[in-house]
């Protein structure tokens, strides 16, 4: 399988498994619970991004920005993002998408944390 041949449907069982990871995680299930009343609409929400992301897909609304300034979130919590991310994508994807997506997740991380933690004024 190619990174080409990720798909909507792939993406989605991506983002499902990941979120239940992360509910479950010490440190990131209660920011998780504390910020999302339905999961359902929130899971394709978060698949809309990431198929905007990474397929090009349009019907991705929204700022991811302003969502996450909402919460109590420190710039370390976005590197167990990533590694419960990375977990998720290893474990469903071959090394050729999985890095893809890591890589993708990386740098969307990276410009969440300059824009929440580093603004200069």
């Amino acid at each position: 399988m190619t990174a080409s041949a990720l798909t909507r449907p792939l993406i989605r069982e991506l983002v499902g498994r990941f979120c239940g990871r992360a509910r479950g995680d010490a440190e990131l299930g209660p920011i998780f619970e504390a910020a999302v009343s339905d999961w359902e609409a929130h899971l394709e929400h978060l698949t809309a991004f990431w198929a905007a992301s990474l397929l090009g897909e349009r019907g991705f609304s929204g700022n991811p920005m302003a969502a996450h300034a909402r919460h109590p979130i420190t710039p370390e919590m976005f590197d167990r993002w990533l590694v419960l991310w990375g977990e998720t994508a290893r474990e469903l994807f071959a090394p050729e998408i999985s890095e893809v997506l890591e890589e993708r997740a990386a740098r969307i991380a990276e410009s969440l944390k300059l824009g929440l933690f580093f603004r200069v004024s």
